[in-house]
C-alpha cells in the first residue's frame, strides 16, 4: 500500500483481531494442566491458543510489543482496521475519512451505533483523548513504563478538534502520507481510564468484542465474549485464552493432545511434524515482521563500524537462516521485509551483496585495526522459561560461537524476562548487542523511523547510531507525499545504515499457525498484531 491508496468502499465496519488462549498442555508440555471445557451458552465454546510470549500490559496506552497488542486487539477498536489485506476499512468510523487542506487535515465521523462495553457511546472526546493523552509526558509512575512506546505513530498530530460529538478533527503540523494507517490507534474511554489508570492496565473497558474476565501479566490472559457487542458479525467463541508456552515442541504437541486449539508461531523444525498430525493443519503467510541483530552504537566496541563489520564476518548469515529459520521465514537484507521493499522497488540484489561471507581471518584483522584484543560482548535477548524466545537464543548462540572463534570466549548471551529486556535494549547500556524484532505497517517510515531516528532513542531506537544525513532523509521522507522522492530517500539511507552495520538484518518470521480441524473460519493476516481475528468484517471463527 503507498501514499495514493485509499479505503475501500462498501467493506462493513469491524476490526477482528486476535482473541488467543493457551491451556497448559499435559506435563510432556510442562504447562498448568488445564482442562478443556465444555461449549458455553447456545452452541458456543472456549477457544485456547498457545502463544509465544504473554501479554504485560492490556491499556493501549503502556502498548510494547507483539503479544500484549494481540490481547488488547480483542478487547479495543480503532476508527479503522484493515481488511483482508493491508487495505483499511472503516471500524468505529463511518465511511472514509475525508481529506482537505493540501494532506494537512483528516475529519472523520463516528458510527452511531458504536458503544463501549460500559454501556457508553463512543464519542469524539473519547477519540481526542486516545490520539492526544499518549504524546503527552507522564510523570514516572512504578506500575508501568511511564511513556507511550509507540509515539513516533502520532507525533505529527498538532492538534485534535471535536466540532461535535461525532465528528473528529485531525490537524497535522505537516504532510504524513500514512496517516490513514495512524487512524488505527485504539480508542479507549477517557472517563475510565482517567479515574484509575493503573486499574485500567489490567481490568480495561474497550469497544470491542471481548471483554477482560482475568489477567495476570507475565502468566495468562482470559477474555469473554461481549454479550451485546454493538457491531457485526457477533463473536462465536464463548472465552478465549492467552497463555504462554514458551517451548516450540510443547505449543505443537499441545494440539496432538487435544489442550489447544491453535498454537502461534509454527518453529521450523516441528514444521512438518506439526502438518503431519491427523486433524491439524498449518496455516502462514508473510508477515511485515523483522528480526535483526543490532549493535549499540552509544557506548563500548560496537560504537566502532570495524568491530560491527568484524562481527559480519564471524557468521554466515545466509547458512545460520536456511538452517534455523526455513520454512518458517525467510532471509531478510534490509531492515524492509522483502514483500514491502518489493512493492516499492527498492534495490534488493544490490542490498544482498553487502554482508559478508564468514571469514575469520578477516574478522581478526579488523578486530586488531580496531584496536580489540580483549572484549567479553554481551548479546540481549528475551529468554526465560515464561518469557522466552527460542529462535532469538540460538541466532544469539550462534553469533556468540563465531565470535568465539574470533578469539573472543568470553562472549555470551545475557537472558532477560520479556518487559526487562525491552526496557533493556533501549538504556544503551551493558549491552553490545541484540536480538530485536519490529512490526511496522506497508510504508518504509514505520520500520525506518522508530528503529534509527534519534527522535526515537530510548522509546523505539536501541542502537543510537549517530549519522546527520540519515536522519534529514529520514525526516524529509516521512513528510513528502512524492512517491519517487520518499523512495529515493529511503534508498539511501537504507543503504548507509546497512553499510555502517546498524543492524544486521537477520530474517522475516511467517505470520504462522497450527490449528486443529475443529477451528472453522480462520485464516492469518500479513499484519501480525491481528492474528489470529476471531471477528472480521465478513466472518467469525468457531469451534465445531
Amino acid at each position: 500500500m503507498t501514499e495514493n491508496n485509499t479505503l475501500r468502499n462498501g467493506i462493513t465496519r469491524r476490526k477482528a483481531l486476535e482473541g488467543l488462549g493457551l491451556i497448559g498442555a499435559t506435563t510432556l508440555a510442562g504447562c498448568s494442566n488445564i482442562k478443556p471445557t465444555a461449549s458455553q451458552g447456545v452452541g458456543l465454546a472456549d477457544m485456547r491458543i498457545a502463544t509465544v510470549l504473554s501479554p504485560t500490559t492490556l491499556d493501549p496506552f503502556m502498548l510494547k510489543g507483539i503479544p500484549s497488542e494481540q490481547v488488547i486487539s480483542q478487547i479495543f477498536q480503532g476508527l479503522y482496521t484493515y481488511g483482508d489485506s493491508t487495505d483499511l476499512v472503516p471500524e468505529l468510523a463511518d465511511g472514509e475519512p475525508q481529506v482537505s487542506n493540501n494532506g494537512r487535515t483528516y475529519t472523520v465521523k463516528l458510527a452511531k451505533e458504536a458503544k463501549f462495553q460500559n454501556g457508553q457511546p463512543v464519542t469524539a472526546e473519547d477519540v481526542k483523548y486516545s490520539f492526544e493523552e499518549p504524546l503527552r509526558k507522564q510523570p514516572d509512575v512504578s506500575w508501568d513504563h511511564p511513556t507511550f512506546a509507540n509515539r513516533w505513530k502520532l507525533n505529527m498530530i498538532e492538534a485534535v478538534k471535536t466540532p461535535n460529538e461525532r465528528t473528529i478533527r485531525f490537524e497535522l503540523s505537516h504532510l504524513y502520507p500514512s496517516f490513514h494507517h495512524v487512524l488505527t490507534q485504539f480508542i479507549v474511554p477517557k472517563s475510565v481510564r482517567e479515574a484509575d489508570p493503573k486499574a485500567f492496565a489490567h481490568d480495561p473497558v474497550g469497544s470491542g468484542p471481548f471483554e477482560v474476565d482475568l489477567f495476570k501479566p507475565g502468566k495468562y490472559a482470559l477474555l469473554t465474549r461481549w454479550k451485546d457487542y454493538w457491531d457485526t458479525p457477533k463473536p462465536q467463541i464463548d472465552q478465549v485464552k492467552f497463555i504462554p508456552v514458551f517451548s516450540g515442541i510443547t505449543r505443537t504437541m499441545s494440539l496432538w493432545t487435544n489442550q489447544n486449539h491453535i498454537a502461534e508461531t509454527v518453529e521450523p523444525k516441528f514444521w512438518q511434524v506439526t502438518k503431519g498430525f491427523s486433524n491439524t493443519r498449518v496455516s502462514a503467510v508473510d508477515s511485515f515482521w523483522y528480526y535483526y541483530l543490532g549493535f549499540n552504537c552509544n557506548e563500548g566496541p560496537t560504537t566502532d563500524p570495524r568491530v560491527r563489520k568484524a562481527i559480519d564476518y564471524c557468521v554466515d548469515m545466509d547458512e545460520m537462516v536456511k538452517n534455523m529459520i526455513n520454512p518458517a521465514g525467510k532471509r531478510q537484507y534490509s531492515p524492509l521485509p522483502r514483500r514491502l521493499a518489493e512493492q516499492w522497488k527498492m534495490p534488493l540484489e544490490e542490498w544482498e551483496n553487502i554482508p559478508r561471507k564468514k571469514n575469520i581471518p578477516r574478522a581478526k584483522e579488523l578486530f586488531d585495526e580496531a584496536g580489540i584484543e580483549r572484549w567479553a560482548p554481551k548479546i540481549a535477548v528475551p529468554g526465560t522459561k515464561s518469557s522466552g524466545d527460542e529462535l532469538r537464543e540460538k541466532m544469539a548462540e550462534a553469533v556468540v560461537e563465531g565470535l568465539g572463534s574470533a578469539t573472543f570466549l568470553q562472549a555470551k548471551v545475557d537472558k532477560y524476562p520479556w518487559p526487562v529486556f525491552q526496557e533493556k535494549i533501549l538504556t544503551g547500556a551493558d549491552y553490545d548487542m541484540f536480538i530485536g524484532d519490529w512490526v511496522g505497517f506497508p510504508d518504509p517510515d514505520s520500520f525506518m523511523y522508530p528503529l534509527f531516528h534519534e527522535d526515537n532513542e530510548g522509546e523505539t531506537n536501541g542502537t543510537f547510531y549517530q549519522n546527520e544525513e540519515v536522519m534529514n532523509k529520514l525526516s524529509e521522507a516521512r513528510k513528502s507525499d512524492q512517491h519517487e522522492k520518499r523512495k529515493q530517500l529511503y534508498e539511501s539511507a537504507i543503504t548507509t545504515v546497512l553499510e555502517d552495520r546498524v543492524h544486521l538484518p537477520l530474517y522475516m518470521l511467517k505470520n504462522s499457525f497450527a490449528l486443529r480441524d475443529s477451528v472453522s473460519g480462520f485464516s492469518p493476516h500479513p499484519i501480525t498484531t491481528i492474528n489470529p481475528r476471531l471477528v472480521g468484517s465478513k466472518h467469525s471463527v468457531s469451534l465445531e
